[in-house]
């Protein structure tokens, strides 16, 4: 449950973060504004973004807005996933100085769920493409802790992790790294049994494995135990442009800024 999405304007609480491996916007809202309960993985905010030019600032658009993924939320201050691209609205929000206001909307989306009864989390993240989905699970790691739950974190990965990527992490995660497709696959086979709930952060191309992977292990795949976060192209986060949609298992397609952007894998494929 959360308050309904409005406009609000935020305040840069310093510079640029890098928390495990990616870098993230510390911002700090107005009191009593975006209250989130439960993890605030898979929830986004869209900032406006615009230069300045000769001192005047361009016109303003919904289009101009970027999604921002929660990372972290502590009181009323947000750290939010801003990709290292060169796409001038995220050079533009890097550039704001400590102080400065950003407009947001939200905060928007359905993140993940942990539920009562689960105790033992299995967190999968693909960083061979995109290393800032680990950063995007971090919210999900201290409620399942705090509840005395256990935890166990599988990447797939080309190489090594950066040391520093896993400073931010609690010491009570269990890591597992898959270098290649070989450990991956052996490392779910290991992992998926006494998993009580999955949350994923994975290409598309790995969602049917995925389902495999659990009916092989489980007999059969439940609505409920595992949950994706579906990266999509989200400008409007009403689904009216219909930017965002996504194929579903059965041949349709939905919305992942309104329905999502966590989906139940039962959703995603067969």
């Amino acid at each position: 449950m959360h308050t309904p999405p409005i406009g609000l304007t935020a305040s840069i609480a310093g510079p640029v973060r890098w928390i495990a491996g990616a870098p993230c916007l510390p911002v700090h809202l107005p009191e009593g504004s975006a209250t989130v309960e439960g993890p605030v993985a898979g929830r986004y905010f869209l900032a406006r973004c615009a230069e300045e030019v000769d001192g005047e600032r361009t016109e303003w658009s919904i289009y101009l807005r970027r999604p921002l993924y929660a990372v972290q939320q502590r009181g009323g201050e947000w750290l939010l996933h801003l990709p290292p691209d060169d796409d001038p609205g995220h050079a533009w929000l890097r550039r704001r100085a400590e102080g400065a206001g950003v407009h947001l909307l939200g905060p928007f989306g359905n993140g993940f769920a942990l539920p009562d009864s689960g105790r033992n989390l299995l967190l999968l993240a693909d960083l061979t493409d995109n290393p800032g989905r680990l950063a995007l699970l971090l919210a999900l790691l201290e409620p399942m802790l705090d509840r005395g739950g256990r935890v166990t974190l599988l990447l797939r990965l080309n190489g090594s992790l950066d040391e520093a990527a896993l400073s931010h992490l609690p010491i009570a995660v269990e890591i597992h790294t898959a270098p290649d497709e070989a450990a991956w696959a052996k490392a779910l086979s290991t992992a998926i049994p006494w998993a009580d709930q999955i949350c994923a952060g994975l290409p598309p191309s790995r969602y049917g494995p995925l389902a495999q992977a659990v009916q092989a292990k489980r007999f059969r795949l439940e609505e409920g135990f595992c949950q994706i976060l579906v990266q999509a192209d989200i400008l409007c986060a009403v689904g009216a442009c219909l930017a965002c949609v996504i194929p579903t298992a059965n041949g349709g397609i939905t919305r992942a800024c309104t329905h999502g952007p966590v989906f139940d894998l039962t959703r995603l494929a067969l």
